[in-house]
């Protein structure tokens, strides 16, 4: 349901006290390891910064306009409120940029300078103000760190998370128009993951965004509706055979080009409803994508453009798994508390439904979450509850219809293992690995990679191999930032048994699958972030 379960986007940040999800955790964090240097990536386009521009422009002291006589003295008041020295909040905020694909070097003089009055570049500022906000258990706003720039356009559609916009059809267009042209996707890429409690609003009764079709010309037919909710198939297989980064950007030009034309078309109001659920679906869908292509900004402004289309077609199932989702992405960045609120809303709002399908994927989720804050009894209870409803669960397959039982298992995997119960954990993941179909490259990919990490601090290095030698047959032809993640971890966790056979038979096979990185393309449809 909604690509099964985010095989592979297995959340970071602090540990629970478990060793193996410790083990695991760098691996499937969704992070990018390349230095801020100045041939490095840019801030996580993939782009090259010229040897030309110095380093100090991405907050070493030389890029504010704030004159340096000019203490900034809010920044010194959040410093003393989170107990953090110069050196800690650096770190802190590296850590953040990193688990969002940003490679960031910041040290105690960084934060110096930004103390005397200097200004680091987006999206710096939004990391910083998430960091106090993870130390302090409250919302920071950009404002507070001292750090905003002047003439911040806090408004523009394409730079704010929130769902209410004043026409989301609207957002959507200039959303996915920016998306799918190459020249105007860094300004997309190039923000941070916002903590503003606007980007995962409750549902709630009535119409607030007033879309108004058009009066006159051709009106929506039932067979456009069936094939937008079909596109929605389509996009989905097609991540699970090559990865999210695999034609995402054609998404945005369908998204851009079809769907936007036919949100303002005049339609039946039967029509209409199916037709908004199906341009929500689609838009849940590119977030998905977008994540999985490692753009965590990008896809949270996806994820709340498609609740508020799920919003406009009363569809408070599709809101709810949207929720869900959401909830995923905040895990796997490491802000468990938003992602437990987001979990606990999304159960919430489908409280009143019947599908017990729904229900048990939300459930899993929420399960998931209290795992990680060590709420053994209730991730039980709401696992126990997941099962029931699961059993119980009738429907045609589809990626947002049905929750595929190894989905369940993967789940039911990955919260054991946050309780610390290792080998109950591989025993679920066993069964989710089984079940996978042999063209589902990267829940299967993913799903192995997870059993071998945590096989191997169980004493099983063989069966971890068997499993590592699985995710490699799959990996070819995957563009999944977590799938090369997984890759990297392969190489690091097995570096230390290179003297054993069967390590050093995986080992030698990932250098054999280790792809070229492909040629800068300058088509729409198979850019960088394609």
């Amino acid at each position: 349901m909604a690509q099964e379960d985010g095989s592979g986007d297995c959340p970071t940040g602090p540990g629970t006290g478990m060793m193996a999800a410790r083990t695991m955790s760098s691996a499937f964090a969704g992070r990018s390891a390349s230095p801020l240097v100045t041939t490095g990536p840019r801030l996580g386009t993939g782009e090259v910064i010229p040897a030309a521009v110095p380093r100090t422009a991405f907050g070493q002291g030389r890029d504010g306009s704030m004159a340096r006589h000019q203490p900034n003295q809010r920044l010194g008041t959040l410093l003393n409120e989170a107990a953090w020295n110069p050196a800690e909040l650096a770190r802190a905020v590296n850590d953040i940029g990193k688990a969002q694909g940003l490679a960031l070097r910041y040290d105690r003089t960084s934060v110096a300078h930004w103390l005397t009055g200097s200004r680091p570049r987006p999206p710096v500022p939004d990391l910083v103000a998430s960091a106090f906000s993870r130390r302090t258990g409250r919302l920071v706003t950009v404002g507070e760190t001292g750090l905003a720039r002047p003439g911040r356009p806090a408004d523009d559609p394409l730079l704010t998370s929130g769902a209410g916009t004043d026409d989301i059809v609207n957002r959507l267009t200039v959303l996915s128009r920016a998306d799918a042209d190459p020249a105007g996707r860094p300004r997309l890429t190039d923000s941070a993951y916002s903590l503003d409690p606007d980007a995962s609003p409750d549902w709630r009764p009535g119409r607030p965004m007033p879309v108004r079709p058009r009066r006159t010309g051709a009106r929506v037919t039932a067979a456009e509706v069936r094939t937008l909710q079909e596109m929605s198939q389509v996009f989905v297989d097609l991540m699970e055979r090559y990865g999210g980064a695999h034609a995402r950007s054609a998404l945005a030009a369908y998204l851009t080009d079809d769907t936007s034309r036919l949100l303002v078309a005049p339609a039946q109001a039967a029509l209409r409803k199916q037709l908004f659920s199906g341009a929500a679906q689609l838009t849940h869908v590119l977030a998905r994508m977008t994540m999985d292509a490692g753009h965590p900004s990008l896809a949270q402004r996806y994820f709340t453009t498609a609740l508020g289309l799920a919003h406009e077609a009363d569809d408070r199932r599709l809101y709810a798994i949207t929720l869900r989702a959401m909830s995923l992405q905040a895990l796997r960045l490491g802000f468990h508390a938003r992602a437990r609120q987001l979990a606990d809303t999304a159960v919430e709002t489908a409280r009143s439904s019947d599908d017990p399908s729904a229900r048990a994927f939300l459930l899993s989720q929420r399960a998931l979450t209290h795992a990680y804050a060590s709420h053994r009894r209730q991730a039980v209870d709401d696992l126990t509850a997941a099962e029931a409803q699961h059993d119980r669960a009738t429907g045609p397959p589809g990626p947002f219809s049905m929750y595929p039982r190894p989905g369940l298992d993967y789940q039911r995997g990955l919260a054991l293992l946050a309780l610390g119960d290792a080998p109950q954990a591989a025993r679920a993941l066993t069964s989710s690995a089984a079940a996978r179909g042999a063209d589902r490259h990267r829940s299967g990919a993913l799903t192995h990679a997870r059993l071998a990490a945590t096989l191997l601090p169980l004493g099983r290095l063989e069966e971890s191999c068997v499993h590592w030698h699985v995710f490699l047959d799959h990996y070819p032809g995957l563009r999944a930032a977590p799938a090369d993640h997984a890759l990297k971890h392969l190489r690091t966790s097995l570096r230390g048994f290179r003297d054993r056979p069967e390590a050093a038979a995986v080992l030698h096979h990932a250098r054999t699958v280790t792809r070229p990185k492909p040629a800068p393309s300058t088509d729409r449809n198979t850019g960088p972030a394609g």
